[in-house]
């Protein structure tokens, strides 16, 4: 076999991924703006390039073969890669000083993130910025495929470091928070019993946090509240907020702090005793970090360090 008898173009990387993403030739071509015959051509014209088969009909539609699985995630980098650098050139172009994308899991969204940024852009106003929030597990995607230039969340087990570079920044566990008028926040010594009387806004379902909650309550033959699972801080502050059905909310222990700090909400003094990893950035070993990213990390421990010494 001899592998690409033609030259691929950015056209074929976007058909391949556009058909394995909608599993269907019509539906693929509505979105790419062609007719079917035309994309059936196209397809056999990328296969041809590459001498393989991408694609196998099935009762389900369009399926991967091997050779497409790799294609695909080959043209994820790829695409992701050339709109990185056309934001580049475009930042330049407008005498900017090149881009970064960064990754934030959604609950440290607020603090540090946000005073991080506002260091940032005072100190490099000429960077164009891009900030994506999400859950771990979707960044962790979006840093692989090179969407992102850097993550900050917190370095799970999970994580290989022969394929991800860290810095540590914080270390603090996770805390019960309530609003400034519960009747947990008059309390001078509340026990898990009686927060447990009250629903909690937790992690999301299925997650490692609630595993450990399900062995927690089992631990301490409590029957579980009522939970909401949600990655929101905006969220959160709404329900607390509200007054009715006075939650109780599970928050990063540096966030709480900074909640706290601004009158936002109460910190219970309950060790729930769960497993914690740090906050960390996170990015890829195969790219290097460059002196944007060097310059946001350095923004965000400032931030942390601060926000520890308050």
């Amino acid at each position: 076999m001899t592998p690409f008898r033609g030259k691929l173009r950015i056209r074929h990387l976007e058909i391949v991924l556009m058909v394995a993403d909608q599993g269907s030739l019509s539906k693929a071509a509505s979105q790419l703006h062609m007719t079917q015959s035309g994309l059936s051509r196209a397809i056999a014209e990328i296969e041809e390039c590459v001498d393989g088969r991408l694609f196998e009909r099935s009762a389900k539609g369009m399926v991967c073969t091997p050779l497409g699985l790799a294609m695909c995630r080959h043209a994820s980098i790829l695409l992701s890669d050339f709109g990185k650098a056309e934001a580049d050139l475009a930042a330049v172009a407008r005498g900017e000083l090149g881009s970064l994308t960064v990754g934030c899991f959604a609950m440290f969204s607020g603090w540090p993130l946000a005073d991080a940024v506002r260091g940032f852009r005072g100190a490099h106003p000429q960077v164009a910025l891009t900030i994506q929030m999400g859950t771990h597990e979707r960044l962790i995607e979006d840093l692989d495929s090179g969407s992102l230039d850097v993550l900050i969340s917190r370095y799970t087990a999970s994580l290989d470091p022969l394929i991800y570079r860290s810095i540590s920044l914080l270390d603090d566990s996770v805390v019960l928070t309530c609003s400034i008028g519960h009747p947990l926040a008059a309390s001078t010594d509340p026990k898990l019993a009686d927060c447990a009387r009250y629903p909690w806004l937790t992690a999301l379902p299925g997650g490692r946090i609630r595993r450990e909650l399900d062995d927690m309550w089992r631990r301490h033959s409590l029957a579980p509240p009522a939970m909401i699972g949600a990655l929101s801080l905006e969220f959160g502050m709404a329900m607390l907020s509200s007054g009715e059905g006075n939650y109780v909310w599970m928050l990063p222990g540096g966030v709480a702090a900074a909640l706290q700090a601004r009158g936002a909400l109460c910190v219970l003094p309950v060790d729930l005793q769960l497993a914690t990893f740090p906050l960390a950035a996170i990015w890829r070993r195969d790219r290097s970090s460059t002196r944007q990213v060097r310059a946001f990390i350095a923004a965000l421990a400032r931030v942390v360090k601060e926000g520890q010494a308050a």
